[in-house]
C-alpha cells in the first residue's frame, strides 16, 4: 500500500509573474571585447586600404560607371532610402520603436535595448568615419550626382550601418520565434539594397558600405558585454519598470 500523508493538502509556492520583457540579457559572445576589437581592427584596414589612389580610382570608376545608367523609379527608390535611414528618419524610426515597446507593449527592458542596440551599432560608425576621414566621392566627377550629402566622411555609410543594426536589434527582439531567422534574411537584404543604392546614388564607394556590415556588427558585439554586465543591476533597481513589467 502506499503510505498516506498526513500533512495535509499540498501547498504549491507563490511565484512571481514573470516579466515581459526579453532582452534583460542579450546574446552575447563569451569574448566579448576581443572579438569586436579585431573586427575594428579589420575595418580600420579596410579604410586605410581604400585611401590608397590605385584602389580609390578603380572604385571611383563603378561610381561613374552607375551615375550614367541612373533610372527614374530607381533614383526615386534610392533618394527615398537615404532619408528614411538618414538621421532624422532613423530617429524617428528609435522613438517609435521606444515608444511602441514602452508604452504599447509595456515592455520598458525591450524599449530601452532595442534602441540601444541600434543606436549603438549606428553610432559605433562614427569611430571609423573621423579615424579614417575619407572623403566622398567628387560629385563633379559624376555624370549625374543625385544627392547633395552634407557630412563629407564617406567611410563607412551611416546609412547602411544603421540597417544592419536595426536587423540585429529586431532579431534579438524575437530571437524566440520560429520564423526569426527569416528577420536576419530580410533585413540584411534591404541592408544589402540599401548599400548598393548608396553606391549608385554616388555618395559613397563600394568599399564604404561593404565595411558598414563589420563595422556595426563589432559595435553592437560591444554593447552586448556591456549590457549584460551593466543593465540588469541598474535596471532592477527602478521601481518604475518593475511596476510596469509586472502589470
Amino acid at each position: 500500500m502506499t503510505p498516506q500523508n498526513d500533512a495535509g493538502p499540498r501547498v504549491e509556492p507563490v511565484r512571481e509573474r514573470p516579466a515581459r520583457s526579453r532582452l534583460l540579457e542579450l546574446p552575447q559572445l563569451r569574448h566579448w571585447i576581443a572579438v569586436p576589437f579585431g573586427m575594428s581592427i579589420i575595418v580600420f584596414a579596410l579604410g586605410l586600404a581604400a585611401m590608397t589612389p590605385a584602389y580609390q580610382a578603380s572604385e571611383l570608376a563603378i561610381d561613374q560607371r552607375l551615375s550614367t545608367e541612373h533610372v527614374a523609379w530607381l533614383n526615386t527608390v534610392s533618394l527615398a532610402i537615404e532619408q528614411i535611414l538618414g538621421p532624422r528618419g532613423a530617429i524617428a524610426i528609435l522613438v517609435l520603436l521606444l515608444v511602441g515597446l514602452w508604452v504599447v507593449r509595456r515592455t520598458p527592458v525591450d524599449a530601452i535595448a532595442v534602441v540601444g542596440v541600434t543606436a549603438f551599432g549606428w553610432v559605433f560608425s562614427l569611430i571609423f568615419k573621423y579615424a579614417i576621414h575619407r572623403h566622398r566621392p567628387d560629385p563633379g566627377l559624376l555624370a549625374d550626382p543625385l544627392s547633395p550629402e552634407m557630412d563629407p566622411n564617406s567611410f563607412p555609410s551611416g546609412h547602411v550601418c544603421f540597417a544592419v543594426s536595426l536587423t540585429i536589434a529586431l532579431y534579438f527582439l524575437l530571437r524566440h520565434r520560429r520564423w526569426s531567422p527569416w528577420i536576419l534574411v530580410a533585413g540584411f537584404a534591404v541592408s544589402a539594397f540599401a548599400a548598393w543604392t548608396r553606391v549608385y546614388v554616388g555618395v559613397h564607394y563600394p568599399m564604404d558600405v561593404l565595411a558598414s556590415f563589420p563595422a556595426s556588427i563589432a559595435g553592437i558585439l560591444l554593447f552586448s558585454g556591456i549590457w549584460n554586465r551593466l543593465a540588469p543591476p541598474i535596471l532592477g533597481k527602478l521601481p518604475f519598470i518593475a511596476r510596469l513589467e509586472s502589470r
